[in-house]
């Protein structure tokens, strides 16, 4: 797979989350999170990310297709991967993260070298995280009919520990464990006997492109 180059894009308003995902549709990079991995889960809903960043935070904007929404988490940390969740794995030196969101912004996170050692991100770096989702507790959808959706998520560099022209692996994921059809969805393709997106040896390389 080809390294994925996310473009600068200056002046991204936080408050105004309409420009900031013109900006990404207009400009940021746009990739496919396509391959299924396991026979056993065939489901694949559509599923594109725009990614760009700027000063402050990268950027991706998710956008969903026919997909059966079940958002039961409402609270941080909660077990979103068993929702309609999309996700982003970074890996730096020995240890990465994962930022696991469900269609209304729930997140959930953590860091630490591989599965089994994990620990959370605290409140205080989780309420830095920018969340801008198309759906609410209000306007959910029948879970039952195949539905669109989409997510904006702003996430610090400071806490990635990234800069302009920064180089790392990572991978882009859409699952739903607990959905009407589960599925498991990468970017970059994962060669192990059983459904497991915390497999850093499988990231893909990123960099984000100096202006």
């Amino acid at each position: 797979m080809a390294n994925l180059k996310i473009p600068y894009l200056p002046e991204m308003y936080p408050e105004k989350s309409s420009i900031i995902n013109e900006r990404l549709l207009a400009s940021g990079a746009m990739i496919n999170i396509a391959e299924i991995n396991w026979k056993d889960f065939p489901y694949k809903p559509e599923i594109v990310v725009y990614t760009g960043y700027c000063d402050q935070r990268l950027w991706l904007h998710f956008v969903v297709r026919n997909d059966f929404v079940r958002a039961v988490c409402r609270n941080d940390q909660e077990p979103v991967w068993q929702d309609s969740c999309v996700e982003f794995f970074i890996r730096q030196g020995d240890f990465y993260r994962n930022f696991e969101f469900n269609s209304l912004g729930v997140c959930l996170s953590a860091y630490g070298p591989d599965r089994n050692t994990r620990k959370s991100l605290d409140n205080g770096n989780m309420a830095q995280i920018l969340r801008f989702p198309s759906l609410n507790a209000e306007n959910l959808p029948n879970e039952s009919v195949p539905s669109d959706w989409a997510l904006t998520v702003g996430l610090p560099l400071n806490l990635l520990g990234l800069e302009a022209g920064s180089h790392f692996l990572a991978n882009f994921y859409k699952c739903g464990d607990e959905s009407k059809l589960p599925h498991y969805v990468s970017w970059s393709v994962i060669h192990t006997s059983v459904p497991d997106f915390h497999q850093p040896e499988y990231f893909a390389p990123v960099e984000l492109v100096k202006d």
